[in-house]
């Protein structure tokens, strides 16, 4: 074979060789996601970076920690709370919720207010990469967390 044709036969299984590369997939595979289990939950403790209604979460940041599968305790920033979790057939219901009732220099739909109005509104939870997202019953994102512990 001509040197010539050797350099073309070259050239194109390097082209056939590239353009191989960007075929579509036929199917896009969902990444591995962690099953949302009371038992997945019991024992780790989140850490709010994201509220709905807030544009940016300050410290001292919302915390949300599972005693156990159906007991949840945390901090809303100021006051703690303490209740009950019902996770189970894609649903999540937080509370009853009981709160301590300290005065905090917070303006009413402050941080704090925002952030129980969220778990109030939880009808849905799911983890998504590293990240546990609460949400309402269409679907919206109200509070994202990351793992404390």
């Amino acid at each position: 074979m001509a040197p010539k044709y050797k350099l073309l036969s070259l050239y194109g299984l390097l082209l056939t060789a590239l353009l191989s590369g960007c075929a579509l997939p036929t199917r896009v595979d969902k990444p591995n996601m962690p099953a949302l289990s009371p038992a997945a939950l019991a024992g780790t403790e989140w850490v709010a970076f994201a509220i709905d209604g807030v544009p940016e979460v300050t410290t001292p940041k919302p915390r949300l920690h599972w005693v156990s599968a159906d007991q949840v305790t945390g901090t809303g920033g100021c006051n703690s709370f303490r209740g009950s979790a019902l996770l189970g057939g894609g649903t999540l219901r937080l509370g009853p919720l009981a709160s301590t009732g300290r005065a905090c220099l917070s303006m009413p739909g402050s941080q704090e207010d925002l952030y129980f109005k969220a778990l109030e509104l939880t009808h849905k939870a799911r983890l998504e990469r590293d990240q546990l997202l609460l949400l309402d019953d269409a679907g919206n994102v109200l509070a994202r967390f990351l793992k404390a512990n």
